[in-house]
């Protein structure tokens, strides 16, 4: 931990960028990686983004799991993605996908912006413990594909005790 208490996102040791027992690409520990490029992953393979700051990846093809833990200022650009993108423990991050994504998950993250096209608007995205977290789609009301609007992912509820359940709503502020 660093001064204060502050666990320190980024790089624990040198660079790394393999594969791992055939399934998981390993991307650890890059710092200041302009354009990391995936070109070889598969639909069976894992890619791990870990301990990783300022830098930019990749993966130009469809790939079973895409996981970043403990990073910081990481951009990802993906195709498919078959099961789940997942954020842990990471801040100022940017996700776009060019293909389909099914489910997204954010956990103990801030300052998480999705990108999704037309391809993805189905996906499920859960979060918990996470803020600033916000999510672009193609706007519906423009022919022009480049044409986004983004929209906040909600980090706030309200509770009611209703007899011996609870109902729980998103917050007024997040309502139009």
């Amino acid at each position: 931990a660093a001064p204060g208490g502050k666990h320190v996102k980024g790089p624990k040791g040198p660079p790394i960028l393999e594969l791992q027992k055939d399934t998981n690409w390993m991307i650890e520990n890059q710092d200041g990686a302009k354009m990391l490029v995936l070109e070889d992953a598969t639909m069976q393979q894992l890619v791990c983004i870990i301990n990783c700051k300022n830098s930019t990846v990749h993966i130009k093809t469809k790939v079973k799991n895409i996981a970043v833990d403990n990073c910081e200022k990481v951009n990802v650009i993906c195709a498919d993605v078959l099961s789940a993108v997942e954020f842990v423990n990471s801040d100022r991050i940017q996700f776009q996908t060019t293909g389909k994504v099914n489910a997204i998950a954010i956990d103990k993250c801030n300052g998480v912006n999705l990108h999704l096209p037309k391809e993805s608007l189905e996906a499920e995205i859960t979060s918990s413990k996470s803020s600033e977290m916000n999510v672009n789609i193609p706007d519906p009301k423009s022919s022009d594909p480049l044409d986004t609007i983004e929209m906040p992912i909600p980090e706030q509820f309200v509770t009611k005790i209703a007899g011996s359940k609870l109902h729980t709503d998103v917050s007024a502020l997040y309502t139009h």
